[in-house]
């Protein structure tokens, strides 16, 4: 996009915001015949042109190459396929890969939700505590979340390609409704009226015209066990299955902005702003976190991962020596941002955003460096981009510092 840019006399931004599919044109149909469910990435990349002052630095920019200076702005703006899956599309070894979650309600008012996801750290013991919990009106403090035990885990596929949250959290979110779908049946029992009189608020059915009169889920867990309406089965739980109509389309726009050393080849990131939009969000801070690590993920085959051979074949970054990761001392600080647009298939709305940043980190930073040396002609580097590889481009530029 960027070469494109530069031979049509354009802005890298204003390009790609010609070519972005509009709000109006989702759920989009694809070349390839993949349906983007829903998305608005203009306003992504508007958001982050707006928080760096965009304008202002090229600005910036143009005056320190009036200088000799080397600065360069990139952006990245992409979109992510997650939530695997469907399946019509997608099945391991003949296994459709669906996911599952199995809740029970206590007659104590508590619960106990089993899902077929493991965590990695990703928080799910939180995060699907808070789906039921919004479902049911409960605190999540109230619900525990098992996982992982394979004597009692129901039926999924596991926890990659950010398919947690748009498989198994949904799940979760049906069967929670399933349960207050049956909950609203005991109301109506103990409250002697027709569900249909009924009226739900956060964790308490009421009557229709006399909010006084309502049970709450608690009140309804512990009838469930001890005078539940005889044509019912006694006990408050579900299951659900989740087969995904399609999959999630996450997405976002990345500017990073670096300074590049004219004596060593070093690259300064200066500034990066990561605006993401993964639907719904559950937990906030949840979701910075992995974006956080996601974006410093991205930033290690940009600037220092390597698979490198030497002529026999032999694996020369064999060790942590010579392959190189980045460590707090090379991370930037991330700065992020977040526009919302929920999913329109998926119970609550929500995408996944866990490889996001992964996928839109590198090309910001190639970006910027080859931005800062498009005015010479560059423009292309191989990743990773090392001060080795930069000072020898500066070199045959006539660029270098005494």
């Amino acid at each position: 996009m960027d070469t494109l840019a530069h031979d049509l006399g354009k802005d890298p931004a204003q390009l790609r915001m010609q070519n972005f599919i509009k709000p109006e044109a989702f759920p989009y149909r694809s070349a390839l015949n993949w349906t983007y469910d829903s998305g608005d990435y203009e306003a992504a990349l508007k958001l982050a042109m707006k928080n760096v002052d965009y304008e202002g630095l090229r600005r910036e920019q143009a005056e320190k190459r009036a200088r000799g200076e080397l600065m360069g702005i990139g952006i990245s703006s992409f979109t992510e396929i997650v939530g695997a899956g469907p399946g019509k599309h997608f099945d391991i070894a003949g296994i459709q890969m669906f996911d599952s979650c199995e809740i029970r309600v206590h007659p104590t008012g508590k619960a106990i939700a089993r899902i077929g996801v493991q965590t990695q750290g990703q928080g799910h013991e939180t995060t699907f505590a808070q789906i039921i919990g919004a479902e049911l009106g409960m605190s999540p403090d109230d619900i525990d979340v098992e996982h992982g035990d394979t004597d009692t885990a129901p039926y999924g596929l596991g926890t990659y390609a950010s398919r947690s949250t748009p498989v198994a959290g949904a799940a979760t979110a049906m069967a929670a409704r399933k349960v207050r779908d049956k909950a609203k049946k005991i109301a109506a029992y103990l409250l002697e009226v027709g569900e249909e009189d009924l009226e739900w608020e956060p964790g308490r059915f009421f009557v229709n015209g006399s909010p006084g009169k309502g049970k709450t889920i608690q009140e309804l867990a512990f009838a469930a066990y001890t005078n539940c309406p005889p044509y019912l089965e006694p006990g408050l739980e579900a299951v659900n299955y989740y087969d995904p109509p399609n999959l999630t389309y996450p997405f976002g726009s990345y500017i990073c902005i670096v300074d590049i050393d004219r004596g060593t080849g070093e690259v300064h990131i200066r500034r990066f702003m990561a605006v993401d939009d993964c639907g719904t969000i559950i937990n906030p801070m949840i979701v910075e976190g992995q974006i956080h690590g996601g974006l410093t993920q991205g930033l290690a085959p940009a600037m220092y991962e390597e698979l490198s051979y030497d002529e026999n074949g032999n694996v020369l970054g064999s060790n942590f020596q010579d392959y190189l990761i980045p460590t707090s001392m090379e991370t930037p600080h991330w700065e992020t941002d977040r526009t919302v647009t929920p999913s329109p298939h998926h119970p609550i709305g929500a995408k996944g955003v866990g490889e996001s940043p992964t996928v839109g980190a590198p090309q910001a930073i190639v970006n910027a460096v080859v931005d800062a040396l498009a005015h010479v002609g560059v423009r292309h580097i191989d990743i990773p981009v090392t001060p080795w590889k930069v000072w020898n481009i500066l070199k045959e530029k006539g660029l270098t510092s005494d």
